[in-house]
């Protein structure tokens, strides 16, 4: 009974067993490293399970019926026979597998040790390549700078130290902002530039001004680029910084050479018109505009060859036969001198062309410049000059002959007048008739002096060459005041000299007629009983002669017109031509000295004469 009872048992569990093993063993697969292992341990254990089946089936069979104990032992034998083979062959299959795998593992493992290698390849090249790489970046002189999405900087190139003059120890890990000037924080410029930057990914070449911590100013120009992972999400962003403060300063100098060299061009008086090689028209000034009357507009960039459908500079081009002298220029790289032609704009234009070639580095020929000048007004005048130049020979003749007609044929009648009136003067007439003749006389001396003054004037205009020697002055100007003073007895008036020298300088001749000329002059003008002073100044490397009379003076309109030819002034009592003074202003003026006159605070006027003491 005790048997029977644990047959039904053992066969109740075997097969609950088998049915959990075959639903729920499975699940426990992912525990296992190897599949073939959880097989093996799947059919061990359903082997079991079958053997303690096969069991409680032999065990119920001996007990209820011992007649068919055979047929249990007989099937339990079979199906433990068909189990075996059945756990055999999985067991074969389960090794063959196993060695299958075994195999493909060591393939594996080879492919894997080949890619490792590979992988350790491609490492240490790709080492390699970043080494390169930051050795470029670290040898440029550009600053680049990453940062991350937090704008923390994450990268500062050596060329980054340069220019922000930090260190990149200083900076790692601090705010990339730090950095720029303020203008570049604005919050409106920094939300069109985030805006811009998540457009297009990248911001080119923006101008900004930094100061150093030195104190330095820098101008820089900026370049920033989103930084992306693989996933396409942005990760920060690299700047590349570059120093154009000497670019700024050379780009400024030559820009504003530029406007210097067009304000010059602009600002000459002659036309300038600048051709290539290829004919075009390169420039033209304002200038060129005014005399030829073709605008810059009309002409610039055009073929000076072709036709243009402007009348105006096809004659113009045509009068200065532009064809065969630009050969010869660009050719040549020679000079062309300046030719006169002549153009109608604004009545008829005298014009010259004056042609040269503009060189490049090389010293090749580059362009060919035309510098035009308006002779028009010069041709006028030389016309002028000319026709003048005629009419003064014909009247520098007239003149020779009227001197000479003064001097000898003017002079012979008044000598013979001069001699019957001291003739006469000698016999008893009466009154009348002696004050007619004195009157003779004096009117016949005056006449002498005036032909002499207009022979000393025309003598001193025409000689080029006069001799000079060192003189005293005073000596000079005594002599000079002892022959006025004779004139100056007559109206019993005095002439004082406050100079007793010695004052050397070199002087001619005539230097002594310009004294007594002022002296005569101031007898002339001054009333009977007055006093005339003369003297001599020392003014450092000049001799400043003065006559002082206490006449009724003179006006300023008139203190420059007296020393002109042919002027004086209109004194009652008084006559004469003029040619005083104007002889005077003549000699001082061969001296290399000057002669004017001034007021004299007494009353009357002062006459300077300034002389070099040298005339080097």
């Amino acid at each position: 009974m005790i048997f029977a009872l644990l047959a039904i048992i053992g066969l109740s569990v075997g097969l609950s067993l088998a049915i959990i093993v075959i639903y729920f063993l499975r699940y426990f697969q992912r525990y296992y490293k190897e599949a073939e292992e959880f097989q093996r341990s799947y059919n061990l254990l359903l082997a079991l399970l079958l053997a303690l089946i096969l069991h409680s089936l032999y065990l119920l069979g001996k007990y209820y019926y011992e007649s068919t104990r055979f047929i249990f032992e007989t099937a339990s034998i079979l199906i433990f026979l068909a189990a075996m083979v059945s756990l055999t062959r999985q067991a074969i299959v389960l090794e063959v597998t196993k060695e299958v795998r075994k195999e493909g593992k060591v393939r594996e493992l080879m492919e894997f040790r080949a890619l490792e290698g590979r992988l350790g390849d491609a490492s240490r090249e790709l080492a390699e390549t970043r080494n390169f790489f930051n050795s470029i970046i670290q040898s440029t002189a550009d600053a680049i700078i990453a940062s991350d999405d937090k704008k923390n900087i994450t990268y500062f190139s050596h060329g980054a130290e340069e220019i922000f003059q930090v260190k990149a120890s200083d900076v790692l890990g601090h705010n990339v902002l730090n950095l720029y000037p303020k203008e570049f924080l604005r919050r409106k410029d920094r939300v069109n530039r985030a805006r811009e930057l998540r457009q297009k990914g990248h911001i080119k070449n923006m101008t900004l001004r930094i100061s150093t911590p030195s104190g330095e100013h820098k101008i820089i120009s900026l370049s920033l680029s989103l930084l992306k992972g693989s996933d396409g999400r942005v990760k920060g962003t690299v700047g590349v910084a570059k120093d154009i403060t000497e670019e700024q300063r050379i780009a400024n100098e030559i820009r504003q050479l530029k406007e210097l060299s067009d304000r010059i061009l602009e600002g000459v008086p002659e036309g300038l018109l600048l051709l290539d090689l290829k004919f075009r028209i390169s420039r033209v000034n304002k200038r060129f505009e005014e005399i030829t009357g073709i605008g810059k507009e009309e002409i610039i960039g055009k073929n000076a060859l072709e036709y243009m459908k402007i009348p105006a500079a096809e004659r113009l081009f045509d009068a200065m036969k532009l064809k065969e002298k630009f050969s010869f220029v660009a050719y040549n790289g020679e000079t062309i001198k300046p030719e006169e032609f002549t153009i109608y704009h604004e009545g008829r234009r005298t014009l010259t062309d004056y042609w040269a070639p503009v060189f490049d580095r090389e010293g090749r020929v580059e362009f060919v410049l035309i510098i035009i000048r308006d002779i028009t007004r010069r041709k006028k005048l030389e016309e002028s000059l000319v026709k003048q130049a005629d009419q003064l020979k014909k009247s520098n003749e007239l003149k020779d002959i009227f001197t000479d007609i003064m001097r000898h044929d003017i002079l012979n009648p008044i000598g013979v007048i001069k001699n019957y009136a001291e003739l006469i003067s000698l016999e008893k007439i009466n009154p009348m008739v002696s004050r007619s003749i004195d009157a003779i006389s004096r009117n016949v001396e005056k006449t002498v002096e005036m032909i002499d003054n207009a022979s000393k004037l025309e003598s001193i205009t025409s000689v080029e060459e006069i001799e000079f020697e060192e003189k005293d002055l005073v000596t000079i100007l005594e002599d000079a005041v002892e022959t006025a003073s004779l004139r100056a007895s007559e109206k019993n008036m005095r002439i004082l000299q406050e100079t007793t020298g010695p004052c050397p300088a070199k002087v001619s001749s005539f230097i002594g007629a310009v004294f007594l000329n002022l002296l005569t002059n101031a007898v002339k003008y001054s009333p009977e009983n007055s006093e005339i002073k003369t003297g001599i100044i020392d003014d450092g490397h000049l001799w400043k002669v003065y006559v002082k009379d206490t006449g009724e003076g003179i006006e300023d309109r008139y203190k420059e017109t007296i020393f002109t030819r042919f002027e004086r002034l209109q004194k009652e009592g008084v006559k004469g031509t003029g040619l005083g003074l104007a002889i005077v202003k003549r000699i001082v003026e061969i001296h290399r000295g000057r002669v004017w006159v001034e007021d004299n605070p007494g009353g009357g006027s002062i006459f300077y004469v300034e002389l070099p003491k040298d005339l080097n």
